[in-house]
């Protein structure tokens, strides 16, 4: 059975016993499976940290009665379903099915991991663990994966999944890179070489990718976390370094488009003063990065024109291949005829959805992103309200140039669902009290 509080909400049937709540036990304790996403690199499976994580989140679902479902959710379920029927359109190629497999797995992991913060009590599964978890992750990514690509670039290491792999699987390209990762991709477009930060995932762009979402997150955490306040400044600069020498542009764009936003919406809230204030920081940081030694890197890589080119073919591709299987696409990603050249349906999860599952998948996935996007910013009462909007926000560009699974978009989904718990708690709150008010006020006859 699950207990009803006084504000409405059921709580799971193991919180009932001081002693079942230790340990293991704890309802909470599925979502800090996270936290093992280093190890998972480790043995190989990276990938899968929100695959493992949201699968014993899904266990945890089954304690509490009701799951809730918030308004736009729908949009998603109907993404997982048509992304699961378009399997049937795969070619007999095994390297296809692990493409589709190993996807699948992570999008329903971040299905429960979405159902599990927005269900969970607070009391339970505390905002303030949960922001202190994506710090954790943004120090792992930034600083952590940060350095170690930068020192470490190429350097492989053989993990135990690989090892016991088929090497018809393991011969798969992508399969490869995430059995046998890197801490970098070294890479010479500039003129010199590059050691472009991957860790802990198997290519930059996924790093990228991730950093978007975490960097709000983080910055919420920090908000809570009163203690922690003096290394803010130093985490912030050391994390400035490997998100510049990275030269991820797509990063670069995703926090100008996001801090031009802050500025019109402090504006449009009648903060003209503290927009301007806002502004003119922004301008004088970026000011001081192209100025320090970093500066040449970043206006090398402003004007490059490497992987325009790439990415215009490989998008063409995918909207000449389309009327073909519009409806349900083509499973999963394909090798490009090109040599050297990435997948087609890739390098953006809105291409990798418009070409895996048709038009309506792509329809749904963004229509989900942009659905979030808007209930996180309605009704924005606090500051930490406002960073986990950006946060989610964050999803509405990077869509559009990188993959946004393993990680970038189960976070971005955790950050969606502890927005609109805490929304679903104040509006319970305010409703008791209304209803208390109402109680205690006397009636006319």
């Amino acid at each position: 059975m699950a207990t009803l509080t006084p504000t409405g909400l059921r709580q799971p049937h193991v919180a009932q016993s001081k002693r079942e709540l230790r340990g293991l036990l704890h309802p909470g304790t599925p979502f800090y499976i996270t936290a093992l996403m280093p190890i998972f690199w480790l043995l190989g499976l990276g990938y899968f940290t929100f695959a493992i994580s949201g699968a014993a989140m899904a266990l945890g679902l089954l304690l509490i009665r009701p799951i809730r479902i918030p308004k736009g959710f729908g949009i998603w379920l109907l993404f997982v379903g048509w992304t699961l029927v378009s399997v049937f359109t795969l070619d007999v190629e095994i390297g296809r099915y692990v493409g589709f497999v190993m996807r699948a797995s992570v999008t329903l992991g971040a299905t429960a991991a979405f159902l599990f913060v927005y269900n969970v009590p607070k009391q339970y599964l505390p905002t303030a663990r949960v922001l202190g978890m994506l710090a954790f992750l943004f120090v792992l990514v930034a600083i952590v994966g940060g350095y170690l690509g930068l020192a470490l670039g190429e350097t492989r290491i053989t993990t135990p999944f690989a090892l016991v792999l088929p090497g018809s699987v393991r011969s798969n390209s992508f399969v490869q890179a995430i059995v046998q990762p890197a801490f970098a991709q070294r890479q010479d477009f500039l003129g010199f070489p590059l050691n472009r930060p991957a860790f802990p995932f198997a290519f930059t762009n996924n790093w990228a990718a991730t950093m978007a979402p975490l960097i709000f997150a983080a910055v919420a955490a920090a908000g809570r976390a009163q203690k922690y306040r003096r290394f803010v400044v130093p985490t912030a600069v050391l994390a400035v370094i490997p998100m510049v020498i990275s030269v991820n542009r797509a990063l670069w764009i995703t926090l100008i488009v996001l801090g031009l936003y802050v500025v019109a919406r402090r504006a449009s809230d009648g903060q003209l003063l503290l927009a301007v204030r806002f502004l003119i920081v922004a301008v004088f940081g970026v000011a001081l990065l192209l100025a320090s030694p970093l500066g040449d890197i970043i206006t090398e890589r402003a004007t490059s024109e490497h992987s325009f080119a790439a990415r215009g073919d490989i998008y063409t591709d995918v909207l000449e291949r389309i009327p073909e299987s519009p409806l349900l696409g083509f499973g999963a990603p394909i090798a490009n005829p090109e040599p050297f050249r990435p997948p087609i349906g890739t390098h953006g999860a809105f291409w990798t959805a418009l070409f895996s599952q048709g038009i309506p998948g792509a329809i749904f996935y963004m229509g989900f992103l942009i659905t979030m996007t808007i209930r996180t910013g309605r009704d924005v009462v606090t500051q930490e309200q406002f960073l986990l909007h950006l946060a989610v926000a964050t999803s509405l560009v990077t869509a559009f140039f990188y993959d946004q699974l393993p990680a970038a978009l189960p976070i971005t989904m955790i950050c969606a669902a502890l927005a609109l718990r805490e929304k679903r708690e104040v509006a319970a709150t305010r409703e008791q009290k209304t209803s208390d008010v109402g109680l205690a006020t006397p009636g006319v006859l």
